[in-house]
């Protein structure tokens, strides 16, 4: 036969190469509905992957570059606070002239008194009044989208005034950076990429599984050509014909099952992270390789699966039992893996990202897919060993010893998913747990920081002071010590009260100095040291009076005081901090008054830029890093998505178990084996190789995630979940219940004596 005739016969195959037509479709509708669910997975993974990325390139457009510029600058000044746990950022804008830069998502520069607002900002605005209290200025307009991160980010421009002559303003002449992730965190740029990883190997298994449907028929099939006289070649030929049709089917059931869920994939929101629907869009690259990927995997399977056939097709037309498999490879992968997870102590690399992402993610993909790999050939080896029990148990593994790998591909994807999952939740839990740590030993609940410019500061003081809600507020500032001792020296400039507060004094009036610990000893002289522009200056010299007596930290009060180690009354501190640096204000708010940190900041609202008000409680609420949400977010949500589509996976893949051994499970059901037998023995033959892999996914997910806490733990110490893990394990097993059960309707089909007709 021709080439082409080859393809034909292939193609014809894959429409009605089964007792009939119908099994014929039913056979290809399985296939493509496991690579077109798998295929549409992927392409949204790849959709919000470029949707981030253009979320980031906006982030970077309107950062503030540092190059220098020949024509008039913009002063830039920005302010953070929160709502609700949700960031607003308020950048304060006044230009040196005409032709200043302008930010991307505006047409021009506020005016001083104007405000421009994000449309998320703006409504936040309408719907709570007291929200628009704390920002002084009149809304004239809106930023555009290229301007925000995301649709509900809260975001404003402000005009100004007095900032050309303040130190904490920074001169612009180009808005604008390079688009990058080094921006985050390590830990949330590692995980990150694991995520990627431990949703996208799985959904690769299940497009190999799913074009593997059938396979024993189609091998029975391919075997009769072969013996008939077809060459290797010709056999070749078919097969890959036969699989392409099912696979580029399940491709274009999965283009159009994305883009029928693309309007939901838009709405997705994670944190405060959300995207436009405009860039919910694979880029072209990815669509590619996600497009090819279908046919690319059922090719390669299905020439995988005819390397018995070619060699010994007798044996495949007998149904004898198949040859053992070779294992040395298969944990070879695993080691692989290992290895790839140890890079500063097998290739000699550093700890930083850059030099050790590439074998992290490498290495952790070698282990996801080494655990299905290794599935068949741990399910033979365990099969072999077992022997005798109830007739049920003794089908199933009789089953289970003559074809182990049909089985194991049904639960690998499910595997593949468990050992990421674990991994995934591991590390991240660990992560939050360290963060809620430290947010919790910081964190006053009651207790807010204002930082002003020097002008304003006895304005800011008497306005907070007037706030119903505060129960005290004092100026307050914690200076820099250069010292020669090891260890962290800071002088803290206080009144009394203020003072009284934190530490236990013997006796205090205005011009004392007390000394905490043995770092700035009595008599000790030291440089103070200011944060003002672009980096660390030397201020003016302090020395620690000869008298100063020593103080205690009050017990339980582990907040920013705990960094002191000489305190000092504004009498005995004169000069001090030192010129440039803003004063600051500690104020202490009525716990009971859940409002009186947003009055604070109301009252302060006319003093515009002059003011910024901060809130330990606001810092800790979260309990963790932004990015960490963001990746428990995805883990919970994609591990679901994932999960869902491996019990839609499973039950495609059992349904064409099913219906391949429709003539032998007929035959025992006409020799009198009770249906409920067989149905046990279906459920045996299913929870083996699950209770194994959910063994062995659990070990691989735990050794990832140590070995990658190694790498990125920061000394903090790896905490598993045990009920997480317990549940998924359980949710595992209870999948495999309920897609037996699912089975239920296609084992009575199956089992009529109609099913035993033959040609």
């Amino acid at each position: 036969m021709k080439p082409l005739q080859d393809l034909a016969v292939g193609v014809r195959l894959a429409v009605g190469g089964s007792r009939t037509p119908r099994a014929g479709l039913l056979r290809l509708t399985l296939t493509a509905i496991g690579i077109g669910l798998s295929t549409a997975v992927l392409l949204g993974v790849a959709a919000l992957l470029s949707a981030l990325a253009d979320r980031t390139d906006r982030t970077a457009a309107r950062e503030a570059s540092d190059q220098p510029g020949g024509g008039a600058a913009v002063h830039v000044h920005t302010d953070r606070s929160y709502v609700d746990g949700e960031q607003i950022t308020v950048t304060y804008l006044e230009p040196e002239g005409p032709g200043a830069p302008v930010p991307p998502g505006l047409a021009a520069l506020p005016e001083p008194g104007e405000l421009v607002v994000s449309p998320a900002l703006a409504t936040r605005f309408a719907e709570q009044p007291a929200l628009r209290e704390r920002f002084a200025g009149e809304v004239t307009g809106t930023v555009s989208p290229e301007g925000l991160a995301g649709p509900a980010e809260l975001w404003a421009y402000a005009g100004a005034n007095g900032l050309r002559s303040s130190p904490d303003a920074s001169p612009v002449h180009h808005f604008g950076v390079p688009s990058s992730w080094s921006d985050l965190s390590p830990l949330v740029l590692f995980t990150a990429g694991l995520g990627v990883v431990v949703l996208v190997v799985p959904l690769l298994v299940f497009v190999a599984a799913s074009s593997r449907i059938a396979g024993a028929e189609r091998e029975a099939r391919l075997s009769a050509i072969r013996l008939a006289g077809a060459g290797a070649g010709q056999i070749r030929r078919i097969a890959s014909a036969e699989a392409l049709v099912g696979a580029v089917a399940g491709t274009a059931l999965g283009g159009l099952l994305f883009v029928l869920a693309r309007p939901l994939l838009a709405q997705l929101r994670v944190g405060d992270t959300t995207v436009y629907p405009a860039d919910v869009v694979p880029s072209w690259p990815l669509a590619v390789v996600v497009l090819l990927l279908g046919p690319v995997l059922a090719l390669g399977s299905a020439w995988l699966g005819l390397r018995g056939l070619v060699v010994e097709p007798l044996g495949v037309t007998r149904r004898t039992r198949p040859v053992r498999r070779r294992g040395w490879w298969r944990p070879l992968l695993v080691l692989l893996g290992v290895l790839m997870l140890l890079p500063d102590l097998v290739f000699g690399t550093g700890k930083r990202p850059g030099e050790v992402l590439p074998f992290l993610l490498l290495g952790a993909a070698l282990l996801l897919v080494g655990v299905p790999v290794l599935m068949p050939w741990l399910t033979e080896r365990l099969v072999d060993r077992l022997h005798g029990g109830s007739p049920a148990w003794q089908l199933a593994i009789r089953r289970l010893q003559l074809d182990s790998g049909t089985p194991s591909r049904v639960v690998a994807g499910v595997v593949a998913v468990l050992a990421g999952v674990v991994a995934m939740q591991t590390i991240v839990t660990s992560a939050s747990a360290e963060a809620g740590r430290r947010d919790t030993e910081r964190a006053d609940r009651a207790l807010a920081t204002v930082e002003v410019t020097a002008p304003v500061a006895g304005d800011a003081l008497a306005r907070v002071r007037a706030v119903p809600g505060v129960e005290q507020a004092d100026p307050w500032q914690l200076i820099d010590l250069d010292t020669d001792q090891a260890g962290p020296a800071m002088l803290l400039v206080a009144p009394c009260p203020a003072l009284e507060r934190g530490f236990r004094l013997p006796a205090c009036a205005d011009g004392d100095v007390f000394t905490v610990g043995g770092q700035t000893p009595p008599g000790s002289t030291h440089r103070t040291i200011s944060y003002v522009g672009d980096g660390p200056a030397e201020g003016p010299r302090f020395t620690v009076p000869g008298d100063a007596r020593a103080a205690t930290l009050h017990t339980g009060h582990d907040r920013t005081e705990s960094y002191a180690t000489v305190l000092a009354t504004p009498g005995a501190a004169r000069g001090l901090p030192g010129p440039g640096v803003r004063p600051t204000l500690r104020v202490w708010l009525d716990p009971g008054d859940a409002h009186a940190l947003d009055e604070v900041r109301a009252a302060l609202a006319p003093l515009g830029w002059r003011a910024s008000v901060s809130s330990e409680a606001e810092l800790a609420a979260p309990s963790e890093d932004d990015g960490l949400a963001v990746m428990r977010g995805i883990l919970y949500g994609g591990a679901g998505l994932t999960l869902l589509l491996a019990a839609v996976s499973l039950l495609v893949l059992a349904a064409g178990q099913i219906s391949e051994r429709r003539r032998p499970l007929a035959a025992m059901s006409a020799a009198g084996v009770p249906r409920s037998v067989l149905a046990r023995s279906l459920l045996w033959q299913n929870t083996v190789p699950m209770v194994l892999g959910v063994l062995v996914a659990t070990g691989a997910g735990l050794g990832v995630a140590a070995l990658f806490a190694r790498i990125i733990g920061e000394g903090a110490p790896m905490v598993v979940n045990g009920v997480f893990v317990g549940s998924l394990a359980a949710g595992a097993v209870l999948l495999v219940l309920g897609v037996t059960a699912a089975m239920l309707p296609g084992l009575r089909s199956a089992t009529r004596l109609e099913a035993l007709r033959a040609e």
